[in-house]
């Protein structure tokens, strides 16, 4: 397995995709959040909250709410790449025992997902924490919500890694996976939390994949704006962590039954 392991991490370096999308995603994340609070502490009537530890949250967390699709799309690539190159007859051949080849797929997918939510989580933390600092406010940076919400946010982006090695093995097809995430994640599902919270019924969208996390994390911008009320994080890591176990599942089930040529 550590050999198997080994390889993945080879492929996976040799390119520069995951630096690139490692440095995409720091830059965005500070980026953004520094363009959210700064607007946020000079707004006459800001919607963000920065008096209380609880309130500061979704500040906090709009790395959470905003970048979760590149763990996502690095998870997609682990699998889809060797479909890409036609690599993976290869690697099956090499390695017939496809649970350890999916396996040691699904860790590294996971293991750059915690490097890239580590990196992107505390990117924006600390640029929220020097605006908060540097307007007079206090940041709540070592607050109990604050460092719960940081660490969830965390797990989330590690476990969207995960999710997207299962979507890779299910769709194979590079170009039709990262379109498809693309639309789900950043289109489909925002439209039904919009829908939902319309309608009165916020807390269904706790359902969703995205949402869940968001729940998970503590609280985002998203939350805030689609007013979604009710849920606690466990129940957010609990469904997100549903999602990640049943999307691995099937792709395992489609990987197993790949034919090699």
């Amino acid at each position: 397995m550590s050999t198997q392991l080994r390889s993945e991490i080879r492929k996976l370096t040799s390119t520069r995709l995951w630096w690139i999308l490692l440095l995409a995603m720091a830059i965005g994340s500070a980026g953004i959040t520094a363009l959210v609070v700064f607007a946020g502490l000079n707004a006459p009537r800001s919607p963000l909250d920065f008096n209380t530890a609880e309130g500061v949250v979704p500040a906090y967390n709009i790395a959470l709410a905003l970048t979760y699709i590149f763990p996502l799309a690095i998870g997609v690539v682990l699998v889809t790449q060797e479909h890409h190159s036609r690599t993976i007859t290869a690697t099956l051949l090499a390695e017939p025992r496809r649970v350890r080849v999916y396996g040691a797929k699904i860790a590294v997918g996971l293991c750059t997902a915690l490097l890239y939510g580590v990196v992107s989580v505390a990117s924006g933390a600390l640029v929220t924490a020097a605006l908060l600092t540097g307007h007079g406010q206090s940041s709540f940076l070592t607050h109990t919500s604050v460092l719960s919400a940081l660490a969830g946010s965390v797990v989330v982006l590690t476990l969207w890694g995960a999710i997207g090695v299962g979507v890779g093995a299910l769709v194979r097809n590079q170009a039709v996976a990262i379109v498809g995430i693309l639309v789900v994640t950043q289109f489909l599902e925002p439209a039904l939390r919009v829908l939902s919270s319309s309608l009165g019924h916020s807390a269904v969208a706790h359902l969703l994949p995205g949402s869940a996390g968001d729940l998970a994390g503590g609280g985002t911008i998203m939350s805030a704006a689609t007013q979604a009320t009710g849920g606690t994080q466990t129940l957010g890591f609990l469904v997100l962590t549903f999602y990640a176990l049943a999307i691995c599942a099937l792709g395992a089930v489609r990987f197993a039954r790949y034919q090699v040529s």
